[in-house]
């Protein structure tokens, strides 16, 4: 006799385990055992390939079905045994697969597992165990952006609560190729560490230092050797500004916000179309004799109102997308208040403003004769 894995909770929506390794409310897809032993078994192995989807759930809910969906056992009775005489199964240790171009993964130790980032579960993604789903990989040139992703997944509270057990700094951004953790570059070490160290901790003792390090950097003979050591080379910023010209920009921007005032309008004049002027065309062919209406005229009559209806359309779509995407009051506001925009500069000191202004030749319409 088949069996099946359900989950029931308080809402009383029976959760169906399914072959793509998730539960759904559907009644297809699910996934069938041949021995209800056997799905005994599977279930803390499950729980421990597919944390974050088993996150959340009480064993105590967990149920075996049959193929006629009856409950058969409940899932708990059957784990509160003597730890010797049912051990729990572990997951086999399944290889990463990843191509030529992949370096880089996210990868954390919670408890004696090792746990991978799969950021297409959920808004933050998750992390899972090899085989469990999509790992997330980077390329050679990606290094920044993989570091900056876990250090954002250690700052995300509701991301690190989806895995018990897991801290921030448990994770890390691995190599895959050498298997080298590259994030941290060094790992941290305990308090009780850090305060055994013979690093000066008075301000003395920190004032001395900084005043080798400036002396240093104040005596003009060591400003000579100039170094190159640390620089990088961009690669060359061109902006084509024939063509991205400010005025041209904002005279955009000036069409666009006129055009947005005539959102209300173009949705009636939709509505219009589609509830009225379309309707007239069909009431026109149910109440008329075929025969005595000018075919051709009617169709080309009917040709002309559905290309206006289309001009419509696509007007409304675009003022509906863009205006409620765009709060065009606050960015008027901060083209009026920005001070770059205006016509006439202030001088911020005052005493430098006069001295500046005493350097400024006056034109020649202004020279006194």
């Amino acid at each position: 006799m088949p069996y099946q894995l359900v989950y029931l909770p308080k809402s009383g929506n029976k959760n169906y385990w399914t072959n793509d390794h998730g539960f759904t409310h559907k009644l297809k897809n699910h996934r069938f055992w041949d021995d209800s032993a056997q799905l005994i078994a599977d279930f803390p192995v499950l729980k421990a390939q597919y944390p974050t989807v088993f996150n959340n759930r009480r064993d105590d809910r967990f149920y075996i079905h049959d193929d006629n969906d009856v409950v058969v056992i409940k899932l708990m009775e059957k784990l509160i045994v003597p730890a010797a005489s049912q051990p729990i199964a572990q997951p086999p240790a399944i290889p990463i697969k990843y191509n030529a171009k992949e370096y880089y993964v996210i990868r954390a130790n919670v408890g004696e597992r090792q746990y991978y980032y799969d950021s297409g579960i959920g808004k933050s993604g998750a992390l899972i165990v090899p085989g469990a789903g999509e790992i997330r990989f980077w390329k050679h040139h990606e290094l920044d952006k993989v570091i900056a992703t876990a250090q954002n997944l250690c700052r995300n509270k509701n991301f690190l609560r989806k895995l018990p057990g897991l801290l921030p700094e448990s994770l890390a951004v691995i190599n895959i190729r050498t298997n080298q953790t590259v994030w941290p570059a060094q790992p941290s070490r305990p308090v009780a560490a850090i305060e055994n160290t013979d690093q000066p901790s008075q301000p003395t003792d920190l004032l001395e230092k900084v005043k080798i390090q400036l002396s240093d950097h104040f005596a003009t003979a060591n400003h000579e050797n100039l170094l190159n050591d640390q620089g990088v080379r961009p690669g060359e910023l061109v902006v084509d500004l024939e063509r991205f010209d400010a005025a041209r920009v904002f005279a955009a921007f000036c069409y666009l916000t006129e055009a947005l005032a005539q959102r209300i309008t173009v949705n009636k004049l939709l509505d219009n179309y589609d509830q009225s002027m379309l309707q007239d065309y069909l009431h026109t062919v149910e109440l008329t004799d075929p025969h005595q209406l000018d075919n051709d005229a009617f169709v080309e009559s009917l040709r002309q109102t559905r290309q206006g209806r289309r001009k419509i359309k696509d007007l409304s779509i675009l003022l509906n997308t863009i205006g409620d995407n765009i709060d065009q009051a606050t960015i008027l506001k901060h083209l009026l208040s920005h001070q770059s925009l205006h016509n006439q500069y202030h001088y911020r000191n005052h005493e430098l403003g006069n001295r500046l202004l005493e350097m400024i030749k006056p034109t020649v319409e202004n020279e006194e004769i």
